[in-house]
């Protein structure tokens, strides 16, 4: 009875830590892709507007009023 208690508690050991090692690995892998998502940057940026007048441009510029 002895022999059979201590390899049921040695049983459910084995079987909680490989839980908890199932759960950190989840946890990691999820981090990682965040991280990576997180890093992605957009590989070029198009600009349709079209071009505003010289004189406009200079007049809604605020640096000389800013000096």
């Amino acid at each position: 009875m002895k022999t059979t208690s201590r390899l049921i508690a040695l049983a459910v050991a084995v079987v909680v830590n490989a839980a908890a090692l199932a759960a950190l690995h989840t946890a990691m892998v999820q981090g990682t892709e965040q991280a990576l998502a997180a890093n992605v940057e957009p590989e070029h940026v198009v600009v349709s507007a079209e071009r505003t007048p010289a004189e406009m441009a200079g007049s809604n510029c605020p640096t000389s009023k800013a000096l």
